[in-house]
């Protein structure tokens, strides 16, 4: 049985035998691939002879080193390759996050409808005007009302009526039109709404004090009949104009506070 010849006997006799034209370099890298701990590598050992080598001897050592390092480099990744920090390095499953994993935000809770309570339409008797001036103007009298809600809640009620002077006995001396359309308003309790009555062209008997002016209200609710002045003032009624018993004239402006 024949015993394999040391490493460095075999590169020594590479390096004796081959041509005379090697390369430096390539020397250099053949010294490379002696292992580092070696027993062998020594300043006075194959290292020490390299300067004198010729150029041949040295590039069939650089070849020699390839071919020795290349078998070493089949033989590392035939095994699989060297563990990474000396521990096989497995590489991690990437986390994956699901739908679940994500938290989902609280549906807001829908807010509760608050009932609206409907407004109703002002009574009568909840409802107190009165006249505080009476003025003339061309043949006319305007007279200035106020109108409250003595009510214990809020209501509405139409900005326009039909004005009406009556005298003392409630009888009715010029009759308005009905208003064709209307805004609503809403009064809350203790509101007061106000509003000028212009009359014209009474040509019909004489009153009975007091004389005042009353407002029917629209859908058949009944009529506010205002304070008058004093107990014993005509000053709302305007002269005659025209033939005795012609008809009269009476219009309001709206309501508003």
């Amino acid at each position: 049985m024949t015993r394999s010849r040391p490493f460095d006997d075999v590169l020594e006799s590479w390096l004796e035998e081959g041509p005379a034209t090697a390369p430096e370099d390539l020397l250099e890298a053949a010294f490379v691939g002696i292992p580092a701990n070696h027993k062998q590598r020594r300043p006075f050992g194959v290292v020490g002879r390299f300067p004198m080598l010729t150029r041949s001897v040295r590039f069939i050592a650089a070849a020699a080193a390839v071919v020795v390092i290349g078998i070493v480099g089949i033989a590392i990744l035939g095994r699989g390759g060297p563990p990474v920090g000396g521990v096989n390095a497995t590489a991690s499953p990437a986390a994956t996050v699901t739908e679940t994993d994500v938290p989902l935000p609280s549906p807001s809770p829908s807010p509760t409808p608050i009932a609206s309570v409907p407004v109703s339409v002002c009574d009568p008797a909840n409802l107190a005007a009165r006249i505080t001036f009476w003025e003339g103007a061309a043949g006319h009298r305007i007279a200035t009302v106020e109108l409250t809600n003595a009510g214990p809640a809020e209501c509405t009620l139409y900005a326009l009526d039909r004005p009406q002077l009556v005298d003392g006995n409630g009888a009715v001396l010029i009759d308005g039109e009905p208003p064709a359309a209307s805004d609503m308003l809403t009064v809350a309790p203790g509101d007061t709404l106000r509003t000028l009555v212009q009359d014209g062209n009474y040509c019909g008997p004489a009153p009975i004090a007091p004389v005042s002016v009353a407002f029917v209200l629209p859908d058949g609710k009944g009529r506010v009949v205002a304070s008058p002045l004093s107990p014993t003032d005509v000053s709302g009624v305007p002269p005659c104009n025209s033939t005795p018993g012609s008809a009269g004239s009476i219009e309001m402006h709206p309501w508003a506070p």
